[in-house]
């Protein structure tokens, strides 16, 4: 059971590492900034050619974790994700909303995307399980 949850919490948090690490690398609150005059949805749509230009999508990101795409929403950005390896499992929403969610909060570059009403979605495909993982999260979640 220790290695359960031992295994659980690694995955968990090489999942917000990689959440966080993506939006700060590409400086998502530099291109709001440039693109300010922008629809929502124009702003939104920019952002994510210009994340998805920072990356080979799929792309392995650690052991167990695969960015698949990015996708624009008319609200959100939305991150796909496929999680296969020991453990994966056993990762709940719920354990992902308590990592990913502080960060999100916490974090200048996420909290100035959440502060313009542009929501974070987060999609996890688990290996040998039928339903994918949901998070979704608003400034209102903060």
């Amino acid at each position: 059971m220790a290695a359960q949850a031992t295994t659980r919490n690694r995955i968990i948090g090489a999942v917000v590492a990689i959440v966080v690490a993506i939006l700060v690398a590409v400086g998502v609150r530099f291109a709001f900034d440039a693109f300010g005059g922008d629809s929502k949805e124009d702003q939104i749509a920019e952002t994510v050619t210009e994340v998805k230009e920072q990356y080979e999508l799929p792309q392995q990101i650690d052991q167990v974790t695969v960015l698949d795409d990015i996708t624009a929403e008319s609200d959100a950005i939305h991150y796909h994700y496929t999680l296969d390896g020991e453990g994966v499992e056993t990762v709940t929403e719920e354990a992902l909303e308590a990592s990913v969610l502080p960060q999100l909060c916490s974090t200048e570059e996420t909290r100035a995307i959440l502060d313009r009403d542009i929501g974070m979605k987060y999609s996890y495909d688990v290996a040998g399980e039928s339903d994918a993982l949901q998070l979704a999260f608003t400034k209102a979640d903060c």
